[in-house]
């Protein structure tokens, strides 16, 4: 069933862009498939080149375009040549039980091998899967980490061919290229006895990395959404710079992340009534972690949400009125615990 949603869906998009296929850099050969349908095959196809084109984001030519053309007995060096790409690939499947092997080899528009590589699905439910590892594997000419299937199927070992330099004029992929953008959030700091106002941040915020993990910095400030001059409540202002780093925990193009960091500052507490005043500044440091989602890691525009924990290591020590004078002890030094739920853009 699900095969035949990502059939019907597919099959759509291609419809769409067939109007682009002259200007496809990568062609995509119909699936060669044994004990497979027509129309499994073309589905797979079309996965295939959705997840090359994604990963890749080079305009790539379907097996349904391609297709045609070979049915009228040209060879698939004929149709890339007609379709003006840089390189072609042409993909096989064999279905044994239900465990589906899919394998794939990437030629230069002369026709010469560039790399191959193999790997396998469970079931035909899981084909998007092994289509995502087998196009990210040519993109980057590398071998497919062997995969672990259930002890009852038996699997073949995969013999992937080393990686071969591309001929000239193919495509580069571009993997995760970096963002540089901005950053908005809302902080609620915490401490035990004490009482602030939330805060409200701003910052520039940039990423550099692989698609499995990024490096990140940033520098900005934030604000409380009320003034702590007439009230017992604490109002913090910051100015603060950061640097970190996070790894994706799965590979699509919406994916989770986890990661931390530090970020040192220059903060502001505004303080007065209850028997206390405060209104400073001071260097701080604080230390993070934080839990998000890149809801377009394959795209050029970078969206991302992120919930952010960070405690401060330096503290904050009040003055505290005794009816005539005041004084500071050490026991009135707390730490404020931030928590941050922050929202991102990037290009």
């Amino acid at each position: 069933m699900k095969l035949r949603w990502t059939l019907v869906s597919t099959l759509a998009f291609s419809l769409l862009s067939a109007a682009q296929a002259h200007s496809a850099v990568v062609a995509v050969m119909p699936v060669r498939g044994m004990n497979l349908s027509e129309g499994q095959c073309d589905a797979i196809g079309v996965v295939f080149a959705n997840a090359f084109a994604r990963d890749s984001q080079v305009a790539v030519a379907s097996p349904l375009e391609t297709k045609p053309a070979l049915a009228q007995g040209k060879t698939s060096l004929a149709v890339a040549a007609r379709l003006g790409v840089a390189e072609y690939v042409e993909l096989s499947a064999i279905q044994l039980g239900k465990r589906v092997s899919l394998a794939g080899i990437i030629y230069g528009k002369d026709g010469r091998e560039l790399f191959r590589a193999e790997t396998a699905a469970p079931g035909l439910d899981d084909i998007d899967l092994a289509a995502a590892r087998l196009a990210h594997a040519l993109i980057l000419r590398e071998p497919i980490p062997r995969m672990p299937f259930p002890e009852s199927v038996t699997e073949t070992p995969e013999v992937p061919s080393a990686p071969q330099a591309g001929v000239a004029g193919a495509a580069e992929p571009k993997v995760n290229p970096r963002a540089l953008g901005m950053k908005t959030g809302v902080i609620f700091p915490m401490a035990s006895g004490r009482s602030f106002f939330p805060m409200v941040s701003l910052q520039f915020d940039g990423r550099f990395g692989s698609r499995r993990a990024f490096l990140e910095f940033g520098v900005g400030g934030a604000v409380p959404t009320d003034s702590g001059s007439s009230s017992n409540t604490i109002g913090l202002f910051a100015f603060f710079g950061e640097f970190g780093g996070s790894f994706y925990l799965s590979d699509g193009s919406i994916a989770p992340y986890i990661g931390g960091g530090i970020s040192p500052g220059f903060w502001v507490y505004d303080r007065m009534g209850g028997g206390s005043s405060g209104n400073s500044n001071s260097l701080r440091c604080t230390i993070y972690g934080q839990a998000g989602i890149t809801f377009t890691r394959d795209s050029r525009t970078k969206i991302y949400a992120e919930f952010r924990a960070s405690q401060h290591i330096i503290g904050f020590t009040d003055s505290i009125s005794d009816g005539s004078t005041y004084s500071t002890t050490t026991s009135d030094t707390y730490h404020p615990t931030l928590l941050a739920l922050q929202f991102g853009l990037g290009w």
